[in-house]
């Protein structure tokens, strides 16, 4: 995609959008946006090799997400190609509109009667069983379809996050943001991963775009890296103490005097609890030349090639790495999740979103030893009862792949049930990732024209699937 499928083909700076071929990078995006003042929102820590394609079929997100949402609240449209060969262009329509597509004897005519009548008449039992987070998951968004009010029909929030099983998506119509002119990090230093979680909430309401968080594991590693030279001074050890947890801490905008003001306000505020010694606040730096800000989320983004080139024969494996949770109990949350890593004698380290209740999290395990694959399906079972627990997801940021096994334990059958006629309505014969997300068909009754054929859903070889965690792409060679 990236080598062939990869032109902006037109900008409107006066609406404030973009269209682009599935294979932009979004770094390449960004850097075209730049002399017209602004930017993709949507922060990747992989943004110089994440395609826009990439970023739609899992709907991205990452640093900043509070404010600036996900990839889906920036999709305007996607043309995107079926199983048959039809060209299917989505974009928010009226619904009376869409009923009336929803008339059409054709594919598209079918897709769209489908999903416009599960997604009405299954509204309330919808609205009732989507998490209520900012993360919300990864898959057919059947939430956000239809408006409040049901008088407008997007097909294109179905698409977003379907990871490649519903259509073959070729071009997108992006809402593009106006960069701002001031950006600050304050830099706060903990005495544990467990007060910066704690307090990260404060931030929050201090008016911060973002908080991202680091543990021990991570900084440590960070400080044998040649990263580490370039922000050193930025992330000064305060004398005395041992800085364990580290909150970066983004206010940014374009009035230079209100936000200013918040870093200064937080500052003072940050100050008080230092001299109390409570939250347990160890230091504070504040960051305003854009260059070091650029560097300090550099090194962010190498987390998890850090936690990657650690010793030993256990590697960090992405099967558990982006669970989400409501903010407010995070910090709970990862009492227990590091309680149950800790029982099995497993290395890790955790970083992320904070704000957003989004951790990454990559136990290190040995894939070459049966009993540790093993291990991953048991600490897997064991982290989606705990998700479940505090009202959160396993899948909160990089999309489902093979963890879509868990997707009844989370949607319920009934829901479940409607993923799945959403599926077959798309792709009739499920030739689309058949391994992963809902299979299309099931003996089911109200399959429209379909003759019943029984379609399950076909796990690979348990040995083929870990070797897909372990390399973390999650792409079949």
């Amino acid at each position: 995609m990236s080598r062939y499928m990869n032109r902006i083909i037109e900008i409107n700076p006066e609406e404030g959008w973009v269209r682009v071929e599935a294979g932009v990078i979004k770094d390449q995006l960004n850097q075209y946006l730049k002399p017209y003042g602004y930017f993709f929102a949507p922060e990747l820590s992989t943004s110089n090799r994440a395609t826009l394609g990439g970023m739609i079929n899992t709907d991205a997100s990452g640093q900043g997400s509070l404010v600036y949402g996900k990839t889906s609240d920036h999709v305007l449209g996607v043309r995107s190609v079926l199983m048959g060969g039809d060209i299917l262009d989505t974009q928010a329509i009226p619904a009376a509109l869409a009923e009336t597509l929803a008339n059409e004897q054709s594919a598209i005519g079918r897709i769209y009667r489908t999903v416009y009548q599960r997604c009405k008449a299954q509204r309330q039992l919808i609205i009732d069983k989507f998490p209520k987070l900012n993360r919300f998951l990864t898959g057919y968004d059947l939430r956000h379809v239809f408006n409040d009010d049901l008088s407008e029909f997007d097909l294109t929030r179905v698409l977003t996050g379907s990871e490649g099983t519903l259509a073959f998506i070729t071009e997108a119509r992006l809402d593009i943001t106006r960069l701002p002119k001031v950006r600050r990090l304050v830099n706060v230093k903990y005495d544990s991963f467990d007060s910066a979680l704690r307090n990260a909430p404060f931030m929050v309401a201090a008016n911060a775009l973002s908080v991202e968080t680091v543990d021990s594991k991570v900084l440590n590693l960070a400080r044998e890296d040649i990263v580490w030279h370039s922000v050193s001074e930025l992330i000064a050890d305060v004398p005395d103490k041992e800085m364990l947890g580290l909150n970066i801490v983004e206010f940014s905008g374009d009035d230079v005097e209100l936000i200013d003001g918040q870093v200064a306000s937080l500052c003072q505020r940050l100050d008080r609890l230092i001299a109390q010694g409570e939250a347990g606040v160890i230091g504070w730096q504040v960051c305003g030349e854009l260059d070091g800000v650029e560097r300090i989320y550099a090194m962010r983004k190498k987390a998890v090639g850090l936690l990657g080139n650690a010793k030993g024969a256990a590697k960090p494996i992405p099967f558990a790495e982006d669970t989400c949770v409501p903010p407010e109990h995070l910090a709970d949350y990862i009492v227990e999740f590091r309680a149950l890593l800790d029982a099995h004698g497993l290395s890790y380290g955790m970083f992320g979103h904070v704000d957003a209740g989004v951790l990454h999290v990559r136990p290190a395990l040995d894939m070459c030893d049966p009993q540790q694959e093993v291990l991953m399906k048991r600490i897997s079972d064991e982290v989606v009862a705990l998700t479940a627990k505090y009202g959160g997801l396993l899948w909160g940021e990089h999309g489902k792949g093979f963890r879509a096994e868990y997707s009844p334990a989370f949607f319920g059958d009934e829901l479940y049930g409607e993923l799945r006629k959403v599926k077959a309505a798309f792709d009739r014969i499920t030739a689309l990732t058949r391994e992963n997300l809902p299979a299309g068909r099931r003996r089911c009754a109200d399959d429209e024209g379909g003759r019943g054929e029984t379609r399950h859903l076909r796990s690979p070889d348990p040995h083929r699937r870990t070797q897909l965690m372990a390399r973390g792409d999650g792409v079949q060679r």
